[in-house]
């Protein structure tokens, strides 16, 4: 733990960013491929692991995919400007 509990608060909240990125982005993509990439998810095997860029979820043009991929966006900028504002590092926090 970090001798400063401001610094620490800051990396706490940063770990929690990262994981609310995670879950927002699982979010996202469930809602894309229940609709406008249905297509593409039903000729998925199980199984099967594909890498998902965010690209993809920017590129939708589901208004509900749209709302969360700003959101998602927002969280990650959010999550940039405290690592640099604050000179954390990254790996500290994954």
């Amino acid at each position: 733990m970090s001798a400063d509990p401001y610094k620490q608060s800051l990396n706490d909240a940063v770990t929690r960013l990262i994981d609310i990125r995670e879950l927002l982005f699982d979010a996202t993509f469930q809602v894309a491929i229940t609709n406008e990439l249905k297509d593409w998810s039903d000729t998925v095997d199980v199984g099967e692991v594909h890498t998902i860029p965010k690209e993809l979820l920017d590129s939708c043009s589901d208004t509900n995919v749209q709302l969360l991929a700003k959101l998602l966006t927002s969280v990650e900028r959010t999550c940039e400007s405290l690592l640099n504002l604050n000179n954390l590092d990254l790996q500290e926090n994954v």
